[in-house]
């Protein structure tokens, strides 16, 4: 999971500058953010975000919280810079998913057969892991 942490990371500005410049060819875009509450950090994905200042964000929760409670689905949500750990959106002339890494991370723990299918259905590239 490190590694597609520090590879969204990396590419995070250019994620940024493509969703400020959205356009009808690219869609869906996301910011996978930890939020933590005491011991516990759960991975959040927010969208219709928008960028406050240099390190800020807001955005809305995007999923069901599972371990942590100070967050609602669909909830706004103001978070620092630090807190991105992945990012995505949708392709739609080349129908894919881009960038989303730690999903590529995840489907290394599934069986290959799962993995490629999940791949070839999103059409995402997680050759950058190899």
């Amino acid at each position: 999971m490190r590694k597609a942490f520090v590879k969204a990371a990396e590419s995070l500005d250019d994620f940024l500058a493509k969703a400020k410049a959205a356009s009808p060819e690219h869609t869906s875009f996301s910011l996978k953010v930890a939020i933590s509450e005491g011991e516990k950090t759960e991975y959040f994905w927010v969208n219709n975000f928008v960028q406050i200042g240099e390190d800020s964000f807001q955005g809305e929760i995007g999923n069901e919280p599972r371990m942590v409670k100070a967050v609602k689905f669909g909830q706004r949500y103001l978070f620092p810079r630090t807190h991105i750990v992945d990012w995505t959106y949708i392709d739609k002339p080349r129908r894919s998913m881009v960038g989303n890494f730690t999903l590529c991370a995840l489907l290394t723990k599934d069986p290959k057969s799962e993995a490629d299918a999940m791949k070839k259905r999103f059409k995402l590239n997680c050759d950058w892991l190899q």
